[in-house]
């Protein structure tokens, strides 16, 4: 398992070069929520926006998923504060659960002994984002719903996964 997250966090970095374009801002941090995770982050001006692209690395239910989400940074909210900014994205999700059980509009399904079971999903994002201008830090209140099929014939449906992302810019 080790072996694993040292793999993937040495490839995110290795690529991080080959991936980020010109003015791109790079950001790595943590994400507290019901499906929290390490993420990294590219993200570059596009037009009148900011496109961010972000890459999560979960742990659930013995198992792991890896997240990819495309994240519209639009103007500050200047009203409030010029270092406020709202965002919205989507992406979607893939990985594993490991577990003797499941649980499907609280009916709890039980399995004889632990089952790896494949997962795969669709994420959603809306936050707002604030970014410090003297250090290089970043704070999110965000939301990230999503609709996830188990496998073989699960399904879940979280519509308000609310975290709290604090993320160190470079």
């Amino acid at each position: 398992m080790k072996k694993l997250f040292l793999s993937i966090i040495l490839t995110i970095f290795l690529f991080s070069q080959i991936l980020s374009g010109q003015g791109a801002v790079k950001q790595a941090g943590l994400r507290t929520g019901y499906r929290g995770g390490f993420f990294y982050q590219i993200s570059s001006d596009a037009g009148n926006s900011e496109i961010g692209y972000n890459a999560m690395l979960s742990f659930s239910n013995n198992g792991i998923q890896l997240t990819g989400l495309k994240i519209v940074y639009e103007s500050p909210l200047t009203d409030i504060s010029p270092d406020l900014y709202f965002a919205w994205g989507y992406g979607g999700h893939a990985g594993f659960i490991y577990t003797d059980h499941l649980t499907f509009l609280d009916e709890r399904y039980n399995f004889n002994g632990k089952q790896f079971l494949p997962v795969v999903g669709a994420d959603g994002w809306l936050s707002a984002e604030y970014r410090f201008q003297d250090i290089p830090l970043n704070i999110s209140l965000n939301i990230k719903p999503f609709v996830e099929l188990t496998f073989p014939s699960f399904v879940k449906i979280m519509p308000a996964d609310l975290g709290l992302s604090v993320s160190y810019v470079f």
